[in-house]
Formats: C-alpha cells, structure tokens, sequence
C-alpha cells in the first residue's frame, strides 16, 4: 500500500480533519462515515489515514506506525480492514454481499472492523439496498468509511445514516505544494483545486492548451476558421472536462474582480456544451455550437 499520510500532514481540510481528531480522541466512533468532494481532492487520503489511526494500538490521536497494527495495515494484511477498491462503471450487489459475508464474520485482531469503499455512488439501487439493511442494524465494533463524489448520486436513506463530511477544493497554495513534491514545476491549472484534475492537464502540455486569457481572446477576435479548429482539436479529447473545469473557474474568478458578463457567458455555454456531450450530441458539433455562441455567432 502506497505510504498513508497523517492527519495532521493533510492539506487544505483543517476542519474536516479536526472532527476527525476529536473522535480519534475520544474513541467514539460513528457506524458509518463519508467524505464527499471532486475527485483529486484527498477524499481517500483522508479514510486511510483516520481508518489507520483508528486501528493503531498506541497513536493519540493519530497513528504511530510502528505497533503490529500499523504495519499489517502498510503490508495490506490487516485482517480487519476490508478495502473495497472497484474501478468498473458500477457496483453490484454480488460484490456487497461478499463484503457484507466477511463483515460478519468473528474478529480476529483489534476493538474494531472497518470496511472502507470508494465511489460509492456506483452502487446500484440493489447493491445500496443491501448496505442500507446493514447502516440500518449497525453491528457494534463495524465502521464503514465511504467515499463519494456528489451527495445527489447516493440514495437519501443512506445518507440520513452517515456522518457525512463535504471537503473543500484544495486552494492555490496547497496544490501547488502538492503539486511541485509530484515533481510538477509548472504552477498553472491551481485553479482547479484538485490533484488529479491539474496532474491531466500538467501530462498534457505538449498539446498547446490555450490559457484562459489566450481561450477568451479567441471569441474577441471571432476568428470562425480558428473557432472551427479549435473545436476539431478538442473533440474527443481525455482532457476536455479537466480544461473546460478550469476556464469555468477562471472565468468565474475575472467575472467576481470585475463583473464582466462575458465571463459568465463563457461559464453558461461550457457547461451546455459538456450537458449534450453528456447525452451523446456529436462532440464536435456540440464544442462548435458552444463556441460559437460564447462568441455571439449564434445567440442563446
């Protein structure tokens, strides 16, 4: 397992990780927590570290890396944390039911058993249905550690069972921090506020990305062959989402310092334009139609 971080060496959640200490101080504990946030944020850097410390045998309130505790959990051989990584399109119910099956079973080291999932909104119906029965009739010693993107996607009746903690997006300083220990020594795309989202950009230089000011000069100009090409080049780009994220929040951050309704024109045609690609409208054509309307070509 890749080395878990310290509560207190986390970056940009303060307040998140003081709920977190007091707990850990306290060793009263939820039945089930989740921690919701973009991705790239530290959402599971923040559960592997107070899972970790919840286990350790000797850390107040964090953990001390060396009892028997945190080394099984290094080597990935502490039998009773349960990791629920799953990198497809959704989560099914024969994959709950086997964690659900170990869940029940006797503990054979420590006060507690944690079972920890990330995306949890790729649940499906059933497979929610099947952990809710459990959050329902939480069994003393279990705590489930979720992750998740946007509270929307999650069924509410879960989420009335869960602690629930919504981490902020990382801010300038902080990402840049985290970015230049990657080895990234470019500063730009901080405005994202999150790692993973700025590590595509960053792998992507060598594409010639325009910058927020060099994208909005584009529609001043209103340049219909260079409008034409640059929809051609971004169509069915791994980066599209990731850039138009960041000219979104850069055109948000000129409208706040000087309220010039372009800016918010920019925002509005982005986010039409990623709802169509979203239900599969050409994605050419639809970064066609969003440019040309940021540009007044066609009108809203």
């Amino acid at each position: 397992m890749k080395e878990v971080k310290r509560l207190d060496e986390i970056l940009g959640q303060k307040e998140v990780v003081n709920y977190l200490t007091k707990d850990l101080e306290s060793k009263k504990y939820n039945h089930a927590y989740m921690f919701f946030g973009k991705r790239g944020i530290g959402k599971k850097t923040l559960a592997l570290a107070f899972a970790k410390s919840i286990i350790c045998q000797n850390g107040n309130p964090g953990f001390c890396g060396v009892c028997s505790s945190c080394k099984k959990f290094d080597m990935e051989s502490y039998m009773e944390f349960i990791s629920f990584y799953d990198e497809g399109e959704s989560i099914k119910i024969e994959q709950i039911r086997r964690i659900l099956e170990e869940e029940h079973l006797k503990k054979y080291e420590g006060s507690y058993r944690i079972i920890f999932m990330e995306h949890a909104e790729r649940m499906t119906e059933q497979a929610a249905n099947s952990i809710l029965k459990v959050l329902e009739e939480p069994l003393p010693g279990t705590i489930f550690i979720f992750t998740a993107t946007n509270p929307d996607d999650i069924l509410p009746t879960i989420i009335s069972r869960v602690e629930k903690y919504y981490l902020n997006n990382l801010n300038k300083d902080d990402l840049g921090k985290i970015m230049s220990d990657l080895g990234y020594e470019n500063n730009e795309y901080l405005s994202l506020g999150s790692i993973d989202e700025a590590r595509v950009l960053l792998d992507n230089l060598d594409q010639d990305l325009l910058d927020y000011q060099q994208f909005y000069q584009l529609f001043v100009r209103k340049d219909l062959n260079e409008i034409f090409e640059l929809a051609e080049k971004l169509a069915k780009k791994p980066y599209l989402r990731e850039l138009f994220s960041y000219y979104q929040l850069e055109a948000m951050a000129v409208y706040r310092k000087d309220f010039e309704e372009f800016n918010l024109k920019i925002v509005g045609a982005i986010d039409d334009a990623l709802r169509k690609i979203k239900i599969n409208v050409n994605e050419k054509h639809a970064l066609e139609y969003c440019f040309l309307t940021i540009g007044g070509i066609f009108s809203e």
